[in-house]
């Protein structure tokens, strides 16, 4: 059995700023716990879960592939947004700097069923799609995804619905 995993990697450690990512993502998380990496990056994320782990220069989070289906750009940060199932031999990689998509791929049962913007520079030295994956975390992270020991912090958090409160007056306009 291989990998399954899907996410966002971001080149900057949002850690002491994390509200200010939640914003950017558009998202509400409520933390459940403090777990380790291994519990983090396990097989299929749920849907409602979102695990983070911090590097010294960078951000990992793990949420559901279903997530990772659009790119999630940020206007100051370098982005990939990555589902790699090697179960199912399907990738997807969205890789975005600055808010602008630059690269994507979609790829099945080795067919790349979307290949669009300009090949990334560790493209040249990666085997295949997954390789890319990877080797695009650690560009971002500043560590490769293997060298981040199991027992490292990551923290849990749970998706919360976006509630719009409507003012009791305005409900009849």
């Amino acid at each position: 059995m291989g990998y399954n995993i899907s996410g966002i990697a971001i080149n900057k450690n949002y850690e002491n700023d994390f509200e200010s990512l939640q914003n950017q993502l558009g998202w509400n998380l409520e933390k459940v716990a403090e777990i380790d990496f291994e519990t983090a990056s396990a097989n299929w994320t749920d849907d409602k879960i979102c695990n983070v782990h911090f590097t010294k220069t960078g951000t990992l989070i793990f949420i559901g592939m279903e997530n990772c289906e659009q790119s999630f750009n940020l206007k100051n940060d370098h982005v990939l947004t990555f589902a790699l199932s090697e179960t199912s031999m399907v990738f997807n990689i969205n890789y975005s700097e600055k808010g602008v998509e630059k690269r994507s791929i979609i790829e099945v049962n080795d067919e790349r069923v979307e290949d669009s913007g300009e090949a990334l520079a560790i493209e040249k030295d990666s085997e295949d799609t997954s390789e890319i994956i990877w080797n695009q975390i650690e560009v971002l992270l500043g560590k490769r995804f293997f060298d981040i020991e199991l027992e490292e912090k990551a923290t849990q958090y749970r998706f919360k619905p976006v509630i719009d409160l409507k003012k009791w007056w305005k409900f009849w306009k």
